[in-house]
């Protein structure tokens, strides 16, 4: 063993010339494999595993008429909540900019308002499955509803 050959294996130790050694390329890899895995599971909607009519879903679930008369009123009373929380979140949102300039604190009351609003339309989107007495309506039959 010379005395290079001791300093080359020293040096190794010390400076590290791997570049994959130094942003741990591994850890980045497995780090963006398991977020694309979790982004495709949130935006891939869930496979219903049955199939059933809206009668059967009745029957299944022990459901009569007026349970669910009451369930649409009270989804009816929910929607109406958020709309108005959303409506006053905007608007305080509104007043924040006009009055401290302050943009930021109307994007987060954006966000928020956009939270409030996406529950108001879930329980409107169930309110109109009710209404029509079928499951699995698209959002654009609920869109092009005339009634």
């Amino acid at each position: 063993m010379g005395l290079f050959s001791g300093i080359k294996n020293a040096g190794g130790y010390i400076i590290n010339l791997r570049v994959d050694k130094w942003i741990d390329y591994s850890q980045i890899k497995t780090t963006s494999s398991r977020i694309l895995r979790i982004g495709a599971a949130i935006f891939r909607p869930d496979q219903a595993d049955r199939s059933e009519t809206f009668e059967q879903a009745l029957e299944r679930l022990n459901l009569t008429e007026a349970e669910l008369n009451e369930r649409k009123s009270e989804f009816l009373r929910l929607m109406i909540i958020y709309a108005l929380v959303a409506t006053s979140i905007f608007a305080y949102s509104v007043w924040i900019v006009l009055e401290y300039k302050n943009i930021m604190g109307f994007f987060m009351g954006f966000c928020i308002t956009l939270y409030a609003l996406s529950h108001a339309f879930r329980y409107h989107f169930w309110i109109f499955q009710i209404k029509h007495r079928k499951l699995g309506c698209s959002i654009r039959e609920w869109f092009v509803d005339q009634r």
